[in-house]
Order: C-alpha cells, then sequence, then structure tokens
C-alpha cells in the first residue's frame, strides 16, 4: 500500500472526532491504514498541524476517517488497539531490561500483567506507554 502526502497541498486541520489516532512513522501509518482498510474502515494520514509548529514530541500524522459514520468510528475505535498491538510485537510491556518500568525506573518484574507502575500510575502494557519506549519518549 503506498502513501502519498504531499507537502504541497494545505489539508485542513482534521475534525477532532474523527481522529483516529497519530503516528510519527510512515511505516507505522501504513499499517495502520491498511489494518483499518482491511476491517473496512476508510481513513487517511494527515500532516499534523502540530509538527510544523516544532512541538516536541508531537506526531507528525493523523489518521483520520474517510468517512466518519458512527459505524465506522466505532469500528475503528475498537480495532485500533490490536493494530497498534501488531505494530508494537516487539515490546509487550514499556519495562527495562532489568524489569524496572521505562518512565520512572521503578521495580515492577514481580508485578503480574496487566501492570500498573505503583511509583508514576503509567499503564505499561498499553499501546501509548510501549510506543513511548519504542520511539524513546516520555508519556
Amino acid at each position: 500500500m503506498a502513501i502519498f502526502l504531499s507537502s504541497s497541498v494545505q489539508e485542513p486541520a482534521a475534525d477532532p472526532s474523527s481522529i483516529i489516532t497519530t503516528a510519527n512513522a510512515t511505516s507505522d501509518v501504513a499499517q495502520i491504514l491498511y489494518g483499518l482498510s482491511i476491517r473496512g474502515v476508510r481513513a487517511k494520514a494527515v500532516e499534523s498541524h502540530a509538527k510544523r509548529s516544532h512541538t516536541k514530541n508531537a506526531d507528525r500524522f493523523q489518521i483520520v476517517l474517510e468517512s466518519p459514520t458512527l459505524i465506522q468510528r466505532q469500528i475503528a475505535n475498537e480495532s485500533i488497539a490490536g493494530i497498534w498491538d501488531a505494530i508494537l510485537e516487539d515490546y509487550q510491556r514499556a519495562i527495562t531490561r532489568d524489569g524496572c518500568c521505562y518512565f520512572c525506573q521503578y521495580d515492577v518484574a514481580s508485578l503480574p500483567k496487566p501492570t500498573t507502575c505503583p511509583e508514576c500510575g503509567n499503564n505499561l502494557d498499553s499501546y501509548a506507554a510501549r510506543r513511548a519506549m519504542r520511539d524513546g519518549q516520555k508519556l
């Protein structure tokens, strides 16, 4: 699946209710769009305006529904966590190799899944936490 984004075309700001997720990498965008398409959801990637304002850690792309009907929105919202799980399969939890929380270094090795760090409160199994770890960011 090819993704065509033109920096010369100014897309209007996306309706916040039609934004499904955001992404930095074009490879993530391609997988998200594919994952949604096989579920019958038509979506597109739009360059984020936050990127242009040089906001630190801002995601480069917004994934928005092309036809945000109620059922399309419901299917997309129910699917996005599974799609991110597939993208982040190498990052099962946001913990370091020595068993500490990636965000605060609290030892969570002995805690069962799903794990919310008792020190910082981050859900270490969420795709947001695993994605932040993969991208070297903090939540």
